[in-house]
């Protein structure tokens, strides 16, 4: 095991708490973005427009998928983990199409850099406990 404790932007993954904790990025992740598009979609279908210019009442779709990334990623489910880091991207990638614009640019790195985080944690944490298994 790495005597190398990491850092808070990319934590070690070394041993299963270490990795585990790293893997609670992406709920913490999923989670605030779930919550935010719930917020903005609340406030888009009670003014009648698209709120941040791109998020409308579809936003609750896209809050449930997220809610699901963050509970997957709880499960420790690396399809989650991965799955929540593309879509990600992807809805970045279309409200920049969308828009023109790409406010909270900065919140996006960060949340990308959870997102990234919690995939090392979770392959981390297979790959820990399937070498346990064999000790």
């Amino acid at each position: 095991m790495s005597e190398k404790k990491g850092d808070f932007f990319w934590p070690a993954v070394d041993t299963i708490t270490a990795a585990r904790k790293a893997s609670m990025y992406g709920v913490v992740a999923a989670s605030l973005t779930a919550t935010v598009t719930i917020l903005a979609a609340t406030w888009s279908l009670g003014s009648g427009k698209k709120a941040f210019d791109f998020i409308d009442a579809w936003g609750y779709v896209d809050a449930a998928i997220f809610a699901a990334v963050a509970y997957g990623i709880y499960k420790e489910k690396r399809f989650a983990a991965v799955f929540g880091l593309g879509f990600f991207l992807f809805e970045k990638v279309s409200q920049v199409a969308d828009t023109g614009k790409l406010p909270g640019a900065w919140m996006a790195v960060i949340l990308v850099l959870c997102y990234a985080v919690a995939i090392r944690g979770v392959y981390a944490l297979h790959k820990l406990r399937q070498a346990s298994v064999g000790d």
